[in-house]
């Protein structure tokens, strides 16, 4: 649920290439995703980073001109995408995201076994590289906004492969830990 504002932003600047309208629009999106995690004063850091995030794309294309406003509609899919990059990897040695996420399937005896922050640093090293991948990709169809087929592949097709990628990479590693011996077979 937590990456849904990043999508919000990618399809509303697609739709209708207004990039306050799109930060704005992910703006709410963090924040109503958010809300029951804040209101539980327990939000999640990707939630904060969302919220963060997209509140100062809207202000900052609100209130620039029309040329700040072309800078952020040609580049915006490469600023959220590089501060999305960015949090995960730099957040990793202490505190990997994915480990927040785990502790709600994941039972709390296991969350100080070494295997649980092994497998959450690896998941969180993984979504980080295809962050930063992405990010990559983005600032290639940022470089030709005008050519269409460009930004079908390198904004939508090349970013929608490596989602599927680490989802089964996180799948097959899950599968080889519960297949050692004497693993308890619960989700990491």
């Amino acid at each position: 649920m937590s990456l849904i504002p990043w999508v919000v932003f990618a399809v509303i600047d697609r739709a209708a290439p207004s990039p306050q309208w799109a930060a704005a629009s992910a703006a709410v999106a963090a924040l109503v995703i958010a809300w029951p995690s804040l209101v539980a004063r327990s939000p999640l850091s990707l939630d904060l980073l969302a919220i963060g995030l997209f509140v100062v794309m809207a202000v900052a294309a609100f209130l620039a001109g029309p040329h700040g406003r072309q800078i952020i509609a040609d580049y915006g899919r490469t600023m959220a995408t590089g501060a999305l990059a960015l949090f995960v990897l730099l957040t990793l040695p202490f505190a990997p995201f994915t480990t927040q996420y785990a502790r709600r399937v994941v039972p709390r005896e296991l969350w100080g076994t070494e295997r649980f922050r092994r497998t959450n640093v690896v998941f969180s090293a993984v979504w980080g590289v295809a962050f930063a991948f992405m990010t990559v990709c983005h600032l290639i169809a940022a470089g030709d906004p005008g050519d269409r087929r460009l930004s079908t592949v390198c904004n939508w097709l090349l970013p929608i492969a490596a989602v599927i990628a680490v989802l089964r990479f996180m799948d097959r590693y899950r599968q080889r830990q519960t297949a050692e011996p004497g693993a308890p077979h619960r989700p990491d």
